[in-house]
């Protein structure tokens, strides 16, 4: 699974007017940034690789939202309730879950510019 794919997915549920992938790039005061994470170790079944039926995909997002604390709180609210309890199709494999790993948006304070930023992060267990 790539990240082009999951900011395809994002891209049908959730409106923002600039999206990257491993790195913030511009000067928007509204963004989402979707960066790979180190996730656990590889899972193959007993029996190997064919016998395996699913796989992994950690991820972190980045909720860059303008200097309205309400508004940039709704927006990363948006997008955790975009993963949190869904099962999806995501680059034409079948989500089994979303594994969260806090129960909410982090708020990790603001950028150089004042702009207020939140971390969703987030494992992918998907089908082979």
């Amino acid at each position: 699974m790539l990240l082009s794919e999951i900011r395809d997915y994002l891209k049908t549920k959730i409106e923002c007017p600039q999206w990257y992938l491993n790195k913030m790039g511009g000067n928007n005061e509204q963004s989402i940034t979707i960066y790979n994470v180190q996730g656990g170790p590889p899972r193959i079944a007993i029996g190997g690789l064919d016998n395996t039926s699913y796989t992994t995909k950690s991820i972190s997002i980045l909720v860059h939202w303008g200097k309205d604390s309400n508004k940039a709180e709704e927006k990363a609210q948006e997008v955790y309730n975009a993963f949190y309890g869904q099962c999806s199709t995501i680059g034409g494999k079948k989500v089994k879950f979303f594994d969260m790993k806090s129960d909410n948006p982090i708020y990790i304070g603001t950028d150089t510019e004042g702009i207020i930023e939140y971390i969703i992060e987030t494992t992918i267990y998907y089908e082979r």
